[in-house]
């Protein structure tokens, strides 16, 4: 039984079935745990389980997810890979608690030292660097904040999307989601992937009744009724990824609600084409979130002011005005 000591056991492994003939496209091998890992141990099994899995069973990445760790590749035999990963893990539990010893007996270790920021700025992963430059910038909770009062969902977050990832970059969770910056979840089965394909703007006020989600697999896989995502752009045109809301509860969005989220998700945006543009050694004074959210208030009051009466842009910006202003 889990004592909470950040050692996980499997419990479980999902096993796709059998395969005949050659591939057609990547496997999913999900390994359920009994709690959730410290970032700790997810970073030695990291360390650990490259090269031999891909060389031995064919996977590709590995992602957590909640309780459950997806290995995803050209995997032929998912048994030989479920009896691998429990050898595999027992090797990271050791190597956790040889390195909890030591720290207890050199308490200046510094590979104890700093939290999951430092550890995501230590990283040689290059697919990172979006998320430490996202973390770096103040206004970007703040503007996150906005979006969750501005639709009324409690999980906001903004993920870079590729072909082959999906990250989260930036979140605001006040469900306990336990999703974190750097984090991946597994591409195929986020509705980020759809859209990184049709570049269109999804959202649903309640899955169990909608006529297509309802039998999609991705709202009763994580839990949500309402949802909804907008794509991000780079300014050159190119794709970053999304800014999407969940909630397990149903909404009730209107047309307004669905802009003001698709208004905001290039404001985030810009915080990090404005941040990439800065000369090296100029002034990266931390803006702080009043200031960030007095800016787009004047915006949106300035946008209000010119749009025509009771248009849906004057609605917008003055929807966009209100959430913006903080009390006191």
């Amino acid at each position: 039984m889990y004592t909470g000591t950040g050692f996980p056991s499997v419990i479980g492994v999902d096993l796709p079935g059998l395969r005949d003939g050659p591939a057609t496209g990547r496997v999913i091998v999900s390994a359920l745990l009994d709690a959730v890992p410290t970032g700790a141990w997810m970073r030695v099994l990291d360390r650990l389980a490259w090269p031999s899995l891909r060389l031995d069973h064919g996977v590709e990445q590995l992602r957590l997810v909640g309780q459950g760790i997806h290995f995803v590749g050209d995997i032929r035999n998912g048994r030989e890979l479920s009896a691998a990963v429990r050898a595999l893990f027992d090797r990271v539990t050791a190597e956790v608690l040889a390195s909890r010893i030591a720290a207890l007996e050199t308490p200046d270790d510094e590979a104890w030292s700093g939290g999951p920021e430092a550890a995501l700025h230590a990283s040689r992963d290059p697919r990172l660097a979006d998320v430490v430059a996202l973390l770096a910038l103040p206004a970007v909770p703040a503007l996150l904040g906005m979006a969750s009062r501005t639709t009324g969902m409690r999980f906001v977050a903004v993920a870079r999307v590729t072909a082959e990832r999906w990250t989260a970059c930036a979140v605001h969770d006040l469900l306990g989601f336990g999703l974190a910056p750097g984090q991946d979840l597994v591409l195929e089965t986020t509705l980020c992937d759809e859209i990184r394909q049709h570049q269109q703007t999804v959202q649903f006020d309640q899955a169990s009744l909608h006529p297509v989600f309802s039998s999609h697999p991705t709202p009763a896989l994580y839990g949500f009724e309402s949802y909804l995502s907008v794509p991000m752009f780079r300014r050159d045109g190119s794709l970053f990824g999304t800014m999407c809301a969940l909630d397990p509860q149903p909404s009730q969005l209107d047309a307004v609600s669905v802009r003001c989220f698709e208004v905001l998700a290039p404001w985030v945006g810009a915080q990090l084409e404005l941040d990439e543009r800065q000369a090296p050694g100029e002034d990266r004074s931390p803006q702080t979130i009043r200031a960030a959210l007095d800016a787009v208030a004047e915006q949106a009051a300035r946008i209000a002011a010119e749009a025509a009466p009771s248009s849906a842009l004057q609605q917008t910006a003055q929807r966009i005005r209100a959430v913006s202003i903080l009390p006191g």
